[in-house]
């Protein structure tokens, strides 16, 4: 399932954190809203629905303070109240909101000290978390060290830059201009010195000399285990030439 130990970790610590804990926290959420609506309710309480927002945004703070109003200020203002109870199913709803959120803040815990402790060791092992490939499946560490091959057999790095396409350096030191750097069908580098290729009339990003399709280079180009190529853009990855599937 996973490639090595340091993958398991993180990966295993990522998916708790960043996928089950907001799935939970928007349960825990969910039943707290209900849990305050219903105390709401009986109270014909007219600011309800800024109590809704509000639990929306931060639940747990917004019930101690709604809490907090209810029992002393509000009685206060208005000693009809006094005798008027929160329903069961209110306390019920709440009781299995909180325990929802001791358990996120376990789940938090645990996955963050997993992440930790995988990119460690990654480090010490040298172990990849995701590994990347080149378009003859050589591993590498980060898609960041992935190389592109022209036909010849030539090797580029690409060398990125502050807000603007970065250029591509071969291995005796030469530097092409990124912005007519392309990736072809099968995944080789092609430099486009002579301005040739057109943009292609249907897919946009990716140009044509007539016959063949070719990607704009923007930034990092990596393959998967599968042999799938993608380029790296921001957080996100994007599948390039996947139009013909």
């Amino acid at each position: 399932m996973f490639d090595n130990i340091s993958q398991g970790l993180f990966l295993t610590g990522g998916t708790g954190y960043f996928i089950v804990v907001p799935i939970l926290r928007f349960m825990a959420t969910i039943f707290m809203a209900i849990s305050t609506y219903k105390i709401l309710k009986i109270r014909n309480d007219k600011y309800k629905t800024y109590w809704l927002f509000f639990i929306f945004i931060s639940p747990i703070l917004t019930r101690i303070i709604y809490e907090i109003y209810r029992r002393w200020i509000a009685r206060k203002l208005d000693h009809t109240i006094l005798n008027i109870k929160a329903p069961k199913s209110s306390n019920i709803l709440l009781i299995i909101s909180i325990i929802i959120f001791i358990i996120i803040v376990i789940l938090s815990i645990i996955s963050t000290i997993s992440m930790g402790l995988g990119f460690i060791k990654s480090y010490m092992d040298n172990e990849p978390i995701a590994a990347a490939y080149d378009v003859y499946g050589n591993e590498y560490f980060s898609y960041m060290e992935v190389p592109l091959y022209d036909k010849e057999g030539n090797i580029y790095t690409y060398e990125p830059a502050w807000l603007v396409m970065g250029n591509y350096v071969d291995q005796n030191g030469n530097i092409y201009d990124g912005d007519y750097c392309y990736l072809d069908e099968d995944g080789f580098l092609y430099y486009d010195k002579d301005k040739k290729l057109k943009p292609h009339k249907v897919h946009d990003g990716y140009y044509t000399d007539g016959n063949n399709i070719f990607y704009c280079l923007w930034h990092y180009v990596y393959w998967d285990d599968k042999g799938v190529v993608y380029e790296k853009s921001g957080r996100f990855s994007i599948e390039l030439f996947d139009f013909e599937k």
